[in-house]
């Protein structure tokens, strides 16, 4: 969480009271008052109260309360940003749709609660797995998006690779970890809006998910423990 809301909060009132001193002192001829001083923690404390409130809501209308992650509004909204600056420096950027396989049948074996510890530990590993400029966000359910800027001529086998390999270290029992299906798309080559690059990536999952579904006829029932 930013501390935006509290340092403007702070920096109005203090900035005002310096204002409000200077007139009574120069102007008016008024000399200081202890209940000036008395009050200025007071001036202090409530701004940054309130500073605090609105860093909160701001945070929480823009991260996934579940997964600590972005949301879908802010990660097209950081999108449009980072697409004009990319373009001017004629780069590229990588969009990945991550879906976990089989998340349904784990729900209904172990419940919502099992899942949602599912949903958050998978969302910590993609936040490991990234950089600090890379955008995570949970796009709905048990898929998230990953936005990477200024992806090199490696990206479709070195970073969906590498992923896969960070999916293997959750485990679901000592014989079964947990697989997900990826798709990927890039700004400009795939599309120049966020809406067609995230249905070219969501395509591109899909299919995949469906290769894997017909190469793989076991029950994911039978491997599935009571914990994650």
């Amino acid at each position: 969480m930013k501390y935006t809301g509290r340092f403007y909060a702070v920096g109005i009132v203090v900035l005002f009271n310096i204002l409000r001193y200077y007139y009574y002192h120069q102007y008016l001829g008024i000399t200081s008052d202890t209940n000036f001083f008395i009050f200025a923690p007071f001036f202090i404390i409530v701004p940054w109260w309130a500073g605090k409130q609105y860093d909160k809501a701001k945070f929480y209308s823009e991260i996934d309360p579940l997964t600590n992650t972005y949301n879908r509004r802010i990660v097209e909204k950081q999108f449009q940003l980072l697409a004009r600056k990319v373009k001017r420096m004629n780069g590229k950027i990588g969009i990945v749709m991550i879906d976990i396989n089989d998340f349904k049948v784990f729900n209904d074996t172990f419940g919502h609660h099992t899942g949602d510890e599912l949903l958050i530990e998978f969302a910590s590993l993609l936040k490991r797995y990234t950089s600090k400029d890379d955008l995570v966000a949970r796009w709905g359910g048990d898929e998230f998006v990953v936005v990477i800027p200024n992806i090199d001529v490696n990206f479709t086998s070195k970073y969906v690779e590498g992923l896969h390999q960070e999916f293997k270290k959750i485990r679901i029992s000592e014989s079964t970890s947990i697989k997900a299906s990826v798709g990927f798309a890039i700004y400009p080559d795939n599309g120049e809006t966020f809406e067609t690059l995230i249905n070219s990536a969501d395509l591109e999952m899909y299919t995949s998910k469906k290769f894997a579904k017909l190469t793989q006829k076991v029950d994911v029932r039978k491997d599935f423990k009571h914990s994650i």
